[in-house]
């Protein structure tokens, strides 16, 4: 079957040129248009095509509402734009309005090339994976600054320094920072942009959506303002994860405190929940809600992993006396290491690379190790050896 492609050019004379040079393109149907956004639906509708390309030389918001309308329309169809602006505000805009990708200006052969390769590349990353392989960990706080952020993009990190492939999801949506743990870059879409555009969600739009922060550690960052939380609803938010479960060894959660119908569904998806805290009365009383609360959602003991953070041995509260309060038995604690940590968090470098000799970064190698176990197959013996060719 052939591919089939529209495109959407700004002049007569731009369309001429196009059809010259298109003339020998194997296996796809190209049809060619003159028009804008105003046109798009109707290409839509009369061509049926797989991909369209838009020229769109200059950013209008008219034109983006145009853009939104023909893509929720006919939802199936891939629309890429062609245009000399690179932004990241353009490719928000261009998001939230149901783009897949922005290709270079101007239009010509290489950048339908180029759109051809990207929906091959697209079909490809959508039929690789379909049955759910990765392991999904969220981290809750049981009080305000007990240090789950750090603890869940460190330990992220360090299962992608192990060779593990990892996505970090940010779903504190009100002023989240979990990148700003890994790495200072910017990001280009929020996990708002990607909700916006559930209807679209497949392989591709997912690897456009995150961030690559380090080789192996991927990002998918709460929004800059937490304006529209409301689109990210429970459902919405368990088509991401399930996706990104077929496509990632771990995928990461930080949940924030808020235990409203969106983190609830984050936490019954999850294999296992830490639960993070610092020795002190008021978050020992926490757990203990928390854990109630968790009993009425019939989560099993074996789900949740109480985490003790920044703890010193000759604290004012024992271990054991936590896990008589709560009936719950201590899985990790994680050393104190002020300075080092502080460093890693207002560098955002994470630990391991900062200070590989720190007792953070020891403890979050063993917590990996444990995550990820080195199975070794038995060498055989001289019997199984000879045994081999008959």
């Amino acid at each position: 079957m052939n591919l089939k492609v529209s495109l959407l050019c700004s002049s007569i004379q731009e369309r001429e040129a196009l059809i010259a040079s298109l003339a020998n393109l194997p296996e796809v149907e190209i049809n060619v248009h003159v028009g804008d956004a105003r046109r798009l639906l109707s290409v839509i509708q009369k061509d049926r095509p797989h991909v369209v390309l838009l020229n769109f030389p200059t950013p209008d918001p008219e034109a983006f509402e145009q853009i939104e309308a023909a893509t929720l329309r006919v939802p199936g169809v891939m629309v890429l734009l062609v245009s000399p602006d690179a932004s990241i505000d353009l490719l928000k805009s261009a998001m939230e309005a149901g783009v897949r990708h922005i290709l270079p200006a101007p239009l010509s052969k290489d950048s339908v090339v180029s759109a051809v390769d990207y929906w091959h590349k697209t079909e490809s990353l959508s039929s690789r994976l379909t049955d759910n392989k990765g392991e999904l960990l969220a981290f809750l706080n049981a009080k305000g600054g007990s240090g789950s952020t750090f603890l869940a993009s460190n330990l992220g990190y360090t299962l992608a320094a192990a060779g593990r492939k990892v996505l970090l999801v940010d779903l504190n949506l009100f002023f989240g920072d979990m990148l700003a743990n890994v790495t200072d870059r910017k990001p280009g879409a929020s996990i708002l942009d990607l909700a916006r555009q559930s209807d679209l969600l497949d392989a591709a739009l997912l690897e456009s959506s995150v961030l690559a922060a380090r080789e192996n550690l991927y990002v998918l960052s709460a929004p800059l303002f937490p304006y529209h939380i409301e689109i990210l609803t429970p459902k919405i938010l368990q088509k991401i994860l399930v996706l990104a479960l077929s496509h990632y060894d771990f995928v990461i959660l930080d949940t924030g405190r808020t235990l409203d119908p969106t983190t609830i569904k984050a936490l019954d998806l999850s294999d296992r929940i830490y639960l993070v805290l610092q020795l002190a009365l008021p978050a020992i009383q926490n757990v203990k809600r928390i854990e109630t609360v968790f009993e009425g959602l019939g989560y099993g003991q074996n789900k949740l992993h109480v985490v003790v953070n920044r703890y010193e041995k000759n604290g004012s509260i024992a271990l054991d006396e936590l896990e008589r309060v709560t009936q719950n038995k201590v899985a990790r604690t994680v050393p104190a290491s002020y300075e080092a940590v502080m460093a890693s968090i207002n560098e955002g470098v994470p630990l391991p690379m900062l200070s590989p000799r720190d007792p953070v970064t020891h403890l979050l190698q063993a917590w990996a190790a444990d995550l990820t176990p080195v199975t070794l197959k038995p060498k055989k013996g001289w019997l199984a050896a000879l045994t081999d060719g008959f």
